[in-house]
C-alpha cells in the first residue's frame, strides 16, 4: 500500500512538474518552435543535473538501494531524451541554414538568427558532454566549467544555460570579442611581414657591405702590388745611375791623368 502511494505522489508531482514546465517554456504564448525546444531542453538538462544530484548522494548514504536504483533509471531515460531533443534542435537550425543558402539573398538579420542558432546547438552539445562527465564521475564534485568547443579548449569558459535568454547577450559579446582578436591576429601578421621584409632589406645591405668590403681588400692587395713594382723599379734606377756616374767619373779621371802626362813630357 505504501508503495502504491508512493507511486501515485511521484505521478502526481511529475505531472505538476510538466504542467509549471509547459508554462515556463511558453509565457508569452509567441515563442518560436526552436525557442521552445532550446528552452525545454534547458529545463531538462538542469532537472537531470539534480537527479545526478540526488543519485549521488542516495549512493553516498544508502548505497544499492532501490532509490538508487530507480534515479539511475530515470537518469539513463532523461540522458536519451535530452540528446533526442538536441538532435531534433540541430536539425532545425540544418534546416534554417538550407532555406537561407537556397534563398541566394542577403539578410544580415536573418544570418545573425542563423548563426545564433548554431550558437545555441553548440551549447546545447556542450551541455549535454558536462552531464556524461558529471554521470560519470558519480558521488564526487564536478566541475562547472568545460571548454565549449575544440578551438578553446586552451580557455575555458563558463556555460550559460541554455534555457536562459540572456546568453544571447553573453554570445555576442563573445563574437565581439573573437572579431577583435582576430583583428589583433591579422595586424600581428602585417607587423611580422613587415619585419620579415626588413630583415630581407637588412641581409641585402649586409650582402652589399660584404661585396664592398672584398673591393676594397682586393685593391689593397692590388695597391701593395704596385708599391712592391715601384720599390723595385726604384731601386733598379738607383742602380743605373751610379754606374753612369762612376763611369763620367773614369773620364774625368782618365782626361786629367792625360792633361798630367802631357805637360810632364
Amino acid at each position: 500500500m505504501n508503495g502504491l502511494l508512493k507511486r501515485v505522489d511521484k505521478i502526481k508531482k511529475e505531472t505538476v512538474d510538466a504542467n509549471d514546465k509547459n508554462k515556463q517554456l511558453n509565457a508569452d504564448g509567441t515563442t518560436d518552435a526552436f525557442t521552445l525546444l532550446r528552452r525545454k531542453i534547458g529545463l531538462d538538462i538542469k532537472g537531470t543535473r539534480e537527479l545526478i544530484k540526488e543519485r549521488d548522494e542516495a549512493e553516498t548514504s544508502m548505497p544499492g538501494s532501490v532509490r538508487t536504483v530507480d534515479l539511475s533509471h530515470r537518469i539513463r531515460v532523461a540522458f536519451k531524451e535530452i540528446e533526442t531533443e538536441i538532435q531534433k534542435l540541430q536539425r532545425m537550425y540544418e534546416k534554417a541554414q538550407d532555406r537561407y543558402n537556397k534563398k541566394n539573398k542577403q539578410n544580415s538579420e536573418k544570418l545573425k538568427d542563423i548563426e545564433l542558432q548554431k550558437e545555441i546547438c553548440q551549447l546545447a552539445w556542450a551541455h549535454f558532454k558536462e552531464l556524461e562527465n558529471q554521470n560519470r564521475k558519480r558521488g564526487g564534485e564536478t566541475s562547472n566549467f568545460i571548454p565549449r568547443d575544440h578551438q578553446s579548449s586552451s580557455t575555458v569558459k563558463q556555460l550559460p544555460d541554455i534555457d536562459n535568454d540572456d546568453f544571447k547577450e553573453l554570445i555576442r559579446n563573445d563574437n565581439q570579442i573573437n572579431k577583435i582578436l582576430d583583428k589583433i591576429k591579422d595586424d600581428l601578421i602585417v607587423t611580422g611581414n613587415i619585419a620579415k621584409d626588413m630583415k630581407k632589406a637588412a641581409e641585402g645591405q649586409s650582402a652589399k657591405l660584404d661585396d664592398l668590403s672584398r673591393k676594397a681588400d682586393d685593391l689593397d692587395t692590388k695597391l701593395e702590388n704596385i708599391n712592391t713594382r715601384l720599390a723595385k723599379m726604384i731601386k733598379d734606377v738607383r742602380k743605373g745611375d751610379r754606374f753612369i756616374i762612376d763611369v763620367i767619373l773614369i773620364c774625368v779621371l782618365l782626361g786629367i791623368g792625360g792633361f798630367i802626362y802631357s805637360r810632364v813630357k
